[in-house]
């Protein structure tokens, strides 16, 4: 009824949802247009529905119509306070719709006063007073949609526009985009592909129309976990993906989703059950397949929620999401445990899981990450392809092992560029360490690597290898392959640093007897605390034996290790000290290092490479050394220096201590250095000093720099040349190349390699790695692993105790066979009491003297007993005041209470020491230069030859 007319309206639907709501919006407006004041609005909100591109609508909202509205006396924020409360909701994003237009052309933005002023504009434009406003709860970006949308309507146009030059395809058509005036020619097109006139038929045109009909979002499975919700239109690629986003949605807020339909074609999703079983939650999910596409669909969706947060989901968390979302963790922690499991779980997802579940989910990590293993090896061969192709030169090998059925397996590879190969030979020194470490992570082996030191003292990487076991085959294979590429032959003017692995040993001896091996000095030194020789005093005395320059340094420290301990001394003289000792290095190495540090903090660097798969390992450790390089290279060049800066640093702090030695001048460049009763003969000329520092290191000691300082010199002239910058620069010139992406690497026709065989080791396998006696100690109890063995206070022997010891089993045997003894003499004519008929006991003594000796030892036993009593009555009182002390205090009233019955305890051990009429010897201590004969070390060389094939220990 329209001023008191009937009005008939017909409805036309038509395909978009957005033409029918304009239309329902301007039949609406007929009807209210007759009795509205000017200065009052009419004003349909749309809410709760979801916008949607191509073509541009917005789907299933809900409208609230509001009748003369007073919006001219309303500002912006009061009038989107006013919406807020007619919605009952939060208007994030509002849009308003011109009229007579439909979304694409009309849609703007309502969001501050500018805006509000022209939406005032639009609704009294005419008589009706009406106007539509579009909440947008998702923060779409519309105006890029509209934009699209209207780009792909202008492409897809029939009409044709003569006036447009640009629009006219023209073979000769020259443009220069240059500043200059030089002429240039478009190049020609030789593809053909590119080259046709109609690249889309017009069948293509009909199908790219029928896909504008999508107007429904798609799922995006690489959205983060948390972000992800549902809404309603999205479609999947399957029920399964559907599902894993319903899991992430329902933990990320905390949602006890259930199934009450879960079928093949359906799925329907309710939140939380009552003691009846029945949802007690407004959530509702209902899905299915779509008709004309392969695809899964939400089809209708009630996403409001009244429900509380909970940490058991049922059975909507299965094992397979928590082995999906622990994957990376399984992958780098192969032992990750079942507890560990579900507590990770617990703090990063808020969930309470089983361990059954944990187990569940532990196994098809594993699973698919042995499927993926199985890809990375088969990409092997092409990865090395790949290297050698953008690499020329270098040395990539793979080796497998081949089964009868055909099958290969890996077995090893090694991997050394040609880049690093040129940088070492024309910028490093001959020394290079050498070391194995494991791989963490689900490939199991060890990594072989070869590390050089640049002209600043630094790692430089050379190759790495990977392979099953550290055994002397694999060094062989090893040391083979390395010396054939840094072309150094038998060894010959080339130094290796090594650990004390036998296999290594051997094949050094083997394959590079011409070269000089030395072994770390801080394994001998863990292996020296291992054997019992722990204190200061032993550690000060070792590391001042291992860095003594000369002969009779050496000497002087050894003898007072062997003054405190004999056993010490031939335990160092066995690991053969021209190996470890600065004082029988060779000094043509210019390096003076005694530990293989160099090699441990490449180990370090790599550690978390050490825990990926093969491949994405071996790019890692590519990528460090290559963006290593290049780093090394940039920091060269801003060096305004002739030598490298840790060896100024080095030269810098010797001249501070230069100052307390006196120069005495002898000749043309030659002088007497001495220091109270050291004195040291320096040669400018020759570069070498006597105390052989400045031979072995290349660098003047502080000897030398106190003679060339009274010259006026600069000390930095007399540094050896492979410290210079320029040799620093030689090092990083060559630049590793970089290589394609995965789907880029050639083909290789070679049959696939599989991941090696897992090679069962005898015994239950051990789960805590074996410490070293010199790591670190507790926080709050020292470490007492590798400390001085406990002796016995009987017998005086070291490994067991007094209770423990032999010498009082046999006498309690004996005693338990006295019973079968007759009384009197026995067979042997020897008493029960041990005297014969003669009146001598069996150890020579009469029978008075071994009586008055019996006494002794019956009383000096009693008081022990007496003491062992009041030791039990104060451990009884330490355990007493134990169930009363709490915190610090405990340990403190326990420490003094042991310290009670560690001194009772030793007092006890004095008087059976006393009871014990032992003959002391004293022995003589032989002389350093005496000859001791040992089973594996024959002679302890006496002029300490600097060559080990010479020696013999």
């Amino acid at each position: 009824m329209v001023n008191g007319e009937l009005v008939t309206v017909k409805l036309i639907f038509t395909e978009g949802e957005g033409r029918f709501v304009d239309c329902a919006a301007r039949v609406l407006s007929v009807s209210r247009a007759a009795s509205m004041p000017r200065d009052l609005l009419n004003i349909d909100v749309y809410h709760k529905g979801v916008f949607s591109p191509n073509p541009f609508v917005y789907v299933h909202p809900h409208k609230v119509p509001v009748m003369g509205l007073d919006v001219c006396n309303m500002d912006f924020k009061e009038f989107k306070t006013y919406l807020q409360k007619l919605i009952n909701n939060r208007c994030r994003d509002m849009y308003y719709c011109l009229k007579n237009r439909s979304l694409v052309d009309g849609l703007r933005e309502l969001r501050d006063e500018d805006d509000y002023v022209r939406f005032l504009d639009a609704g009294f434009d005419d008589d009706d007073n009406q106007i539509s406003i579009y909440i947008d709860d998702y923060h779409e970006p519309l105006l890029d949609w509209i934009e699209e949308e209207k780009a792909e309507e202008w492409d897809s146009g029939t009409e044709t526009y003569e006036d447009d030059v640009d629009s006219v395809l023209s073979d000769d058509l020259s443009v220069d985009h240059e500043a200059d005036d030089e002429d240039i020619e478009w190049p020609e097109v030789v593809d053909p592909f590119l080259s046709q006139k109609n690249l889309i038929p017009e069948k293509g045109i009909e199908e790219e129309a029928g896909d504008k009909v999508k107007k429904h979002p798609i799922h995006d499975p690489n959205q983060k976990w948390d972000t992800m919700m549902p809404k309603l239109g999205m479609k999947f690629s399957d029920r399964d993906e559907l599902k894993h986003m319903l899991t992430n949605y329902a933990v990320s807020k905390g949602y006890s989703l259930w199934y009450e339909k879960n079928e093949a074609t359906t799925l329907l999703v309710r939140c939380s059950k009552n003691e009846k079983g029945k949802p007690s939650c407004p959530f509702r999910l209902w899905a299915s397949p779509m008709n004309k596409e392969n695809s899964f669909q939400i089809k209708s969706l009630i996403d409001k929620h009244n429900c509380a947060r909970q940490q058991k989901l049922g059975c909507l968390v299965t094992y397979k999401w928590i082995g999906k979302m622990l994957i990376r963790d399984i992958l780098e922690r192969p032992k990750f445990s079942y507890r560990k499991m579900a507590e990770v779980v617990r703090k990063d997802y808020g969930l309470k899981v089983s361990l059954g579940q944990c187990r569940n989910a532990k196994q098809f990590a594993l699973d698919e990450i042995s499927g993926n293993l199985v890809s990375h090896y088969e990409k092997l061969w092409n990865y090395g392809a790949e290297l050698l192709r953008v690499n020329p030169g270098s040395t990539v090998l793979i080796e497998t092992n081949h089964t009868p059925d055909a099958t290969h397996y890996f077995k090893r590879m090694y991997i050394f560029l040609k880049s690093i190969k040129d940088g070492w030979i024309e910028g490093c020194r001959r020394v290079i360490g050498v070391d194995g470490c494991f791989l963490k992570g689900i490939c199991r082996g060890e990594l072989l690597t070869a590390i050089g030191r640049d002209a600043n003292n630094q790692m430089y990487p050379l190759a790495w290898a990977v392979v099953p076991v550290e055994n002397k085959e694999t060094w062989m294979w090893f040391i083979d392959l390395l010396l054939e590429d840094i072309e150094m032959g038998d060894g010959r003017g080339l130094t290796i640093i090594s650990d004390q692995h036998k296999g290594l040993m051997e094949v050094v001896k083997e394959r590079a007897p011409s070269c000089e091996h030395r072994n770390c000095a801080r394994h001998i030194f863990a292996n020296f605390k291992k054997k019992g020789f722990t204190g200061v005093e032993f550690r000060r005395l070792f590391w001042r034996a291992a860095k003594a320059t000369t002969d009779s340094t050496f000497r002087s420290y050894m003898r007072e290790i062997r003054t405190m301990s004999t056993e010490a001394y031939e335990h160092l003289i066995e690991r053969y000290p021209n190996t470890w000792c600065r004082a029988f290095f060779e000094p043509e190495s210019c390096c003076d290092a005694v530990e293989n540090g160099i090699s441990e903090s490449f180990n370090a660097a790599i550690v978390e490479a050490r825990k990926k798969p093969i491949i994405t390992m071996l790019e890692e450790i590519r990528l460090y050394v290559m963006e290593r390089m290049y780093k090394q290279k940039i920091k060269g060049h801003k060096w305004d220096m002739e030598i490298c800066p840790s060896i100024r640093k080095r030269i810098e702090k010797m001249k501070e201590q230069q100052r307390y030695w006196d120069v005495i001048p002898s000749g043309e460049e030659e002088y007497e250095v001495k220091l109270a009763h050291e004195v040291y003969a320096v040669h400018l000329e020759s570069k070498t000093c006597g105390c052989k520092a400045w031979q072995l290191s290349g660098i003047p000691c502080v000897h030398a720099i106190a003679a060339i300082l009274y010259l006026n010199g600069n000390a930095e002239d007399y540094v050896a040349v492979w410290f210079k910058t320029s040799m620093f620069g030689s090092c990083y010139r060559y630049p590793i190349k970089p290589i394609n992406g995965a789907n880029m690497w050639p083909d290789v026709l070679c049959d696939p390699i599989l991941p090696p065989r897992r090679r069962r080791m005898p015994g239950r396998p051990k789960v805590n790695r074996m410490k070293c006696p010199t790591e670190n100690e507790g926080k709050h109890k020292i470490n007492k692993t590798g400390m001085s063995i406990s002796r016995c206070s009987n017998c005086h022997q070291e490994g067991h105790n007094k209770r423990r010891c032999p010498l009082l089993k046999e006498a309690n045997k004996a005693t338990v066979s006295e019973g079968d003894v007759e009384e009197g003499v026995s067979q042997d004519g020897i008493s029960e009491d041990g005297v014969n008929e003669d009146g001598v006991s069996e150890d020579g003594i009469g029978e008075e003297e071994a009586v008055e000796e019996g006494d002794i030892e019956d009383h000096q036993e009693d008081e022990i007993e007496q003491q062992e009593d009041e030791i039990d009555h104060q451990v009884d009182e330490i355990d007493h005041q134990e169930n009363h002390v709490e915190g610090y205090q405990e340990d403190h009233i326990e420490d003094h209470q042991e310290g009670v019955v560690q001194d009772e305890a030793h007092h006890i051990e004095v008087v059976q020491d006393e009871a014990n009429h032992e003959e002391v010897v004293d022995h003589q201590e032989p002389d350093f230069d005496e000859v001791h004969h040992h089973q594996h070390q024959p002679v302890f060389f006496s002029a300490f030859c600097c060559e080990q094939k010479a020696i013999t220990f």
